[in-house]
């Protein structure tokens, strides 16, 4: 079902790319919605809802679904509006399913490249039947990592050219691709290194990511240690292949008590 809402959602994106955006502020200058976002997740909900009418819906454009909170649905339906209003085709949808344990299965499908990234608890992360397998890099000087922020705040926004600043002084590079979810199913991938962004993300961000980081042999929690949130509210976010997760924590820890 996660696979199959996210491919509904990703006939809206593509449909979408080539027509009007109809982009419209939602709370600051650096948040803002499409057609596609609403229409996506329209069709996620439909989907979901053909099979499940009485788990609830966490999405980004609004909550659904029914009363039952034994099971929720975590939805991003389109990650990366920014990109995606410009006619970038970096972005994503994400569905995943919850329970009182963590994330059960997850789906991101990147619709322009029809890369499609599942996983599920205990079997595993897969991209076009090969299971994936976080990088083996021990190393954070040679850490490729990707980060990002959405924030209108010049404090937040201070902050985060400061972890930047580190991460050029000691990684290979910090890069911004303006799609956590993607970033976080990349890092799964092997692509990444690691992937962190505080005071931006949210559950439908990195729920889906985050198994698939786990399920890949990495490990995903929150920026300052402990488990994600994966209920409404902020859900700052650290993913990593394992081996360089404690030297990167380190080094954020370190730049945010010096700010």
């Amino acid at each position: 079902v996660c696979v199959a809402a996210a491919q509904a959602a990703g006939k809206v994106l593509i449909d979408g790319l080539s027509r009007d955006k109809q982009v419209q502020l939602k709370s600051e200058r650096s948040s803002i919605v499409t057609w596609a976002d609403v229409n996506a997740q329209a069709e996620i909900f439909r989907v979901i809802g053909e099979h499940f009418p009485e788990h609830s819906i966490l999405g980004e454009e609004g909550d659904g679904g029914g009363p039952d909170t034994t099971y929720t649905w975590i939805v991003d339906p389109l990650d990366g509006t920014s990109n995606y209003a410009s006619g970038i085709p970096f972005a994503c949808t994400s569905v995943a399913a919850s329970d009182s344990n963590g994330v059960l299965a997850g789906a991101i499908l990147e619709p322009f490249r029809g890369e499609l990234f599942t996983a599920t608890r205990g079997g595993g992360a897969w991209l076009a039947g090969e299971r994936l397998s976080v990088s083996i890099n021990d190393s954070l000087a040679r850490a490729l990592v990707a980060t990002g922020l959405q924030s209108d705040d010049p404090d937040q926004i201070a902050a985060h050219m400061r972890r930047v600043e580190a991460l050029h002084l000691y990684s290979r590079g910090a890069r911004a691709f303006g799609s956590p979810a993607l970033c976080l199913a990349y890092v799964a991938a092997g692509r990444l290194d690691a992937f962190y962004e505080r005071d931006a993300t949210y559950a439908w961000d990195v729920a889906a990511g985050s198994l698939m980081i786990t399920e890949a042999g990495g490990r995903c929690e929150d920026l300052d240690g402990g488990p994600l949130n994966l209920g409404h509210g902020i859900a700052n976010v650290l993913g990593t292949n394992g081996a360089i997760h404690a030297d990167l924590f380190d080094l954020i820890q370190r730049t945010d008590q010096k700010s």
